[in-house]
């Protein structure tokens, strides 16, 4: 099958536990009546004083927890539209992020619509199999799932920034969508964002048919960087996103996000600055070199996302 699959992981949490004190008129048993039995009689003000003061108590201790303030999709003002880029034209997503977050991931899933007719899926079929020379068992499989697509960046977005010529892809798949008349056939269907508060990473997911919101109980360091010897031969990039891709005795490896090809090349140079220079290999948005105690530098850079991956190895025994 062409067509390559990527899997998410949605689950639910912000549930808290809420206390509720009930309060009840009081009874107290005092004394006994004239032929033994218990006698009942309402409660005095000391009585009623105590109750009260319990009730303050455990208001006091067991107040429920404020929920935490989270990003909604009204923050981001999405589009999608058919643009062109170098020359050719494309379906495109755009996006301004209008909430108090840095973003650092936004994705849309989109589902076919229940207005789409058999002739309109038999002719989608039919041009999606001219178009990228599909096989009958390809189509074949393809018809037995309902029509979807898929737009998603990594770019970092602070507030009030925006994402521009994000591409759509058909299914889940590394197809470009380049005909609106396809994106035609489908709506939203869910959205997937990751944004940053108080230095951790939190995945927000919103669901376009049920309205409703669930949030990721995993979150991630915004920024990781290694405790072990490795950490200190290379410099930090200064970024707000560095993520982890290796950590061990010996090799580091990271991800960092929100950089301009510029500013990569200002990291590869701050390397050869720390002796990075033997045997070294580079060209636009690559560099590798050795230091002259055999540690190896890798690093490469990825325009469309604004991102570069970094590794630095220990030299082999």
């Amino acid at each position: 099958m062409v067509i390559i699959m990527k899997n998410t992981v949605k689950k639910n949490l912000c549930s808290f536990i809420a206390v509720i004190v009930a309060a009840s008129a009081t009874i107290v048993f005092a004394g006994c009546s004239d032929n033994g039995a218990p006698q009942a009689s309402t409660g005095s003000e000391g009585v009623a004083s105590q109750t009260s003061d319990d009730a303050s108590a455990v208001s006091q201790t067991k107040q429920p927890e404020k929920k935490r303030e989270t990003i909604k999709i009204d923050d981001i003002a999405w589009n999608v539209d058919q643009g062109i880029v170098d020359g050719e034209k494309y379906v495109l997503l755009d996006y301004t992020n209008n909430s108090k977050y840095t973003v650092t991931d936004f994705e849309m899933t989109f589902k076919e619509k229940g207005s789409v007719t058999e002739e309109d899926k038999e002719n989608f079929y039919n041009e999606i199999k001219d178009k990228f020379s599909m096989s009958d068992d390809d189509i074949s499989e393809l018809k037995q799932r309902d029509i979807s697509m898929h737009a998603e960046t990594e770019k970092i977005v602070e507030p009030g920034e925006s994402a521009k010529n994000i591409n759509c892809y058909y299914y889940s798949g590394i197809y470009y969508l380049k005909d609106i008349n396809h994106f035609n056939l489908v709506e939203p269907d869910v959205a997937t964002i990751k944004y940053i508060n108080d230095n951790k990473i939190y995945t927000s997911y919103y669901d376009f048919s049920t309205k409703k919101y669930s949030e990721d109980e995993n979150t991630e360091e915004a920024y990781y960087w290694t405790t072990s010897e490795l950490g200190t031969k290379i410099p930090k990039p200064d970024v707000k996103v560095v993520k982890k891709c290796i950590d061990n005795e010996d090799s580091f490896g990271f991800e960092a996000y929100g950089l301009s090809l510029d500013q990569f090349n200002e990291y590869v140079d701050k390397c050869k600055q720390l002796g990075f220079t033997v045997d070294e290999s580079s060209y636009e948005g690559y560099y590798s070199a050795d230091d002259k105690d055999g540690y190896n530098v890798y690093l490469s850079y990825k325009e469309d996302d604004n991102y570069m991956t970094v590794t630095i190895d220990a030299p082999s025994e």
